[in-house]
């Protein structure tokens, strides 16, 4: 059955959605639909899924930089070069007042999210893998 221009717009928008807020709205997406018991297009799960596994995957990548960042702090010898690394690529303002790392981090939203508005399935290396062996597409 064909969807319509206006489920199909929703998708893409709500897809959009998810990658802005890095996974909020499609959790919440996913709660409004469980409880109304509707489904949700094959396009919508994967950029839901893949903003939520994007954003866990986020976090543990900045966790383990701060336990690093911590550890090779202690080192006497590193620690002047650690404090540097940490203030150039974090901290530092390069280009709108976003450092490197969020600058790097606003380039992948951006893509995610024009791919997305565009009704394309965006591709990320190692998660959209992930996210296409667990939807089975």
């Amino acid at each position: 059955m064909a969807k319509s221009i206006a489920e199909q717009m929703l998708d893409r928008i709500l897809s959009v959605a998810c990658y802005i807020t890095f996974g909020m709205a499609g959790l919440g997406w996913l709660i409004i639909c469980a409880v109304l018991k509707k489904q949700i297009s094959t396009f919508g799960l994967y950029n839901i899924y893949q903003s939520i596994f994007l954003s866990i995957v986020l976090y543990i990548i900045s966790w383990l930089c701060q336990i690093a960042v911590g550890l090779l702090s202690a080192v006497p010898i590193l620690d002047k070069l650690t404090f540097n690394f940490v203030l150039y690529f974090t901290q530092t303002p390069i280009y709108f007042n976003h450092s490197l790392s969020g600058l790097i981090i606003t380039a992948i939203v951006i893509y995610l999210c024009v791919f997305a508005f565009f009704g394309k399935f965006p591709y990320l290396p190692v998660i959209s893998d992930v996210i296409n062996k667990n939807l089975r597409r």
